[in-house]
């Protein structure tokens, strides 16, 4: 089993330090499978109690457990991650899960509208946001986009249960968005999310909830990279099966 299983096994368990140290190992995997304790307790700012409940709260008797685990996980992408191949597979597999699943609530819920918002954090999901707003204009739809939490208090006045929110979060529990979640789901304002990461407080929160799978490979000049282009993708199947839901609707009508 690799280490994002028992993550995503325990999720519940995990406290917000546990998230943050998670966060840190899942993009510098190569680097901490070398670290000690100590030096990993530094770079994540918490102490080497806490790395150690950390490892404890997925199963794991301690931190030197969880670095077998890492080099596992390791020595397993370094044999699959071969760049191209990598990514292709991961497009191919997301794009086959979307074709599968049922939007047809989605679709309703768009259709049916009085208004539809969407709240970002972070410049990739604000991307992500805008290419929603360019897509739905070619389906009639206009989207208000809400980037700062100043916005949300002027926004949560107006919004009602005929209206649908987008929320685009990479991990899903940043604090601003999970209030405001928390204060549309006293109005009955139902929630679309879009996320990074499984098992999530944002997800559990939303009537809809996507999880975007991105692939992740190793980077000889810094960083791992992470493609982006399942959350584009995402966007594409739900514009397309409006369209088609559309048009079914429309020939319906017309016999």
């Amino acid at each position: 089993m690799r280490l994002e299983e028992l993550v995503n096994q325990n999720y519940h368990h995990l406290s917000e330090n546990d998230l943050y140290i998670w966060h840190y190992i899942s993009t510098h995997k190569k680097e901490c499978e070398n670290l000690s304790i100590d030096k990993l307790a530094k770079k994540t700012h918490v102490s080497r109690t806490t790395i150690m409940r950390f490892a404890q709260r997925l199963g794991l008797k301690g931190y030197s457990e969880l670095k077998v685990y890492l080099k596992i996980d390791n020595s397993k992408d370094n044999y699959q991650q071969n760049g191209l191949d990598l990514i292709y597979q991961n497009y191919l597999h997301y794009m086959n899960e979307l074709k599968d699943k049922d939007l047809s609530r989605l679709v309703q819920l768009i259709m049916n509208a009085k208004n539809i918002y969407a709240c970002s954090t972070g410049s990739i999901q604000h991307n992500v946001v805008s290419e929603l707003k360019r897509a739905f204009l070619l389906i009639g739809k206009l989207i208000y986009s809400i980037r700062s939490i100043n916005e949300t208090y002027a926004y949560e006045e107006i919004m009602t249960h005929e209206d649908i929110v987008f929320m685009v979060s990479y991990s899903g529990e940043n604090k601003y968005i999970l209030n405001f979640t928390k204060k549309l789901k006293t109005k009955n304002v139902p929630i679309i999310s879009i996320t990074g990461n499984k098992n999530n407080t944002l997800a559990k929160l939303s009537d809809i909830s996507f999880c975007v799978d991105i692939p992740s490979i190793e980077n000889p000049f810094g960083a791992r990279y992470g493609g982006l282009a399942n959350y584009f993708i995402l966007i594409d199947f739900i514009l397309a099966k409006y369209i088609d839901f559309y048009e079914r609707e429309n020939n319906y009508d017309i016999e």
